[in-house]
């Protein structure tokens, strides 16, 4: 059996140039930070962040959200969907320090294998603690909420989700409109699905190529080239079903009253950069900031003609159509459930 995650989920560094600007409340139930943009602009809809292995309170995490808020925008819940149960900062310290070069080598190799084992209860417990039958009532539950409060207009909230690392999971499965489980009866009787799209970076947890094949809305996908999870078969096959759902689209377009959000979904792979990077890449690394600016951008803001190119769109466009999917007019309905 695989091991649904890899050594650099856990690794990485922590922001120190941030500090976040919203706040933390109780939503729907769940401890969650909000963010939101300035008290003058309309937000566009509601986008709930599904955060890493490290949990709702990384300061990363919320520096994001702060973004996406910010740049949209919009409101950002990042809930804390794992109970408190989030792997402890200091393992982020502690996979990535290193013995002193100049050590004798059993010290090094000692000191090395003492790290991992001091982090095995504790990532045994959290996968036990956040794992799929446990977490995705919460998931769900909070979305179904978010979905069915009405905006001022007395209308379903645009919203989106933006999964990273365990998040991705999530992300990708709540855009399978196969599965019932992700649709909502709104107050109106009408069902719609609990998300209009989905943004993920560096998923893990999936089973490939099941999961990629069962995505129905939206999905915009970032992965590092040099990815420990995903490797560079598994993405390649990704690339391919997503845009061959493209061309199936586009057919089924053809002659269609709706208007169709032509290629739905994309993968952006960002040269040199690996397992994290989104999230928590080295700020002091040029070029792990540059990737990690990137995809940032590819979830929050239209880039026709941006410098990194997208795979699955005929190398045209990164768009927030697949990400926030803010341009859909309301939520798709569906009269048949």
């Amino acid at each position: 059996m695989s091991v649904p995650v890899c050594a650099d989920c856990f690794k990485g560094t922590l922001r120190g140039d941030v500090i976040p600007t919203g706040h933390e409340d109780v939503i729907h139930g769940l401890p969650t930070y909000v963010a939101t943009p300035k008290s003058w602009v309309k937000p566009l809809g509601t986008v709930v962040l599904i955060a890493d292995a490290f949990g709702w309170s990384l300061r990363n995490t919320r520096a994001l959200a702060d973004s996406y808020a910010r740049r949209v925008p919009c409101i950002v819940y990042v809930p804390d969907f794992m109970d408190g149960k989030a792997i402890p900062l200091s393992l982020m310290a502690s996979f990535e320090s290193k013995p002193d070069p100049n050590s004798p080598w059993l010290f090094r190799v000692l000191s090395r294998s003492w790290n991992i084992i001091k982090a095995v209860p504790y990532f045994l417990l959290w996968l036990y603690s956040t794992r799929p039958s446990v977490s995705w009532p919460r998931v769900r539950s909070f979305l179904a909420a978010v979905r069915t409060t009405p905006t001022a207009k007395g209308e379903p909230p645009k919203v989106g989700v933006a999964g990273f690392c365990w998040g991705g999971l999530y992300a990708v499965g709540l855009t399978n409109t196969q599965n019932p489980e992700n649709w909502v009866s709104l107050r109106d009787g009408k069902k719609v699905p609990l998300i209009d799209c989905a943004f993920t970076a560096h998923p893990s947890m999936l089973k490939l190529p099941r999961h990629i094949h069962e995505v129905q809305l939206p999905l915009s996908l970032a992965n590092g080239e040099n990815d420990s999870f995903m490797g560079p078969e598994k993405m390649q096959e990704m690339m391919r079903i997503l845009k061959d759902k493209n061309k199936a689209s586009a057919r089924e377009a053809e002659g269609a009253d709706r208007p169709t959000l032509p290629n739905a979904h994309e993968v952006v792979v960002y040269p040199g950069a690996k397992h994290g990077f989104a999230v928590r890449g080295d700020r002091e690394d040029p070029l792990q900031k540059e990737r990690g600016d990137q995809s940032e951008d590819q979830a929050s803001v239209a880039q026709p003609g941006g410098k990194v190119q997208c795979e699955c769109s005929n190398k045209q466009t990164s768009t927030i159509v697949h990400s926030i999917c803010l341009i859909l007019p309301q939520p798709t309905t569906c009269s048949s459930r």
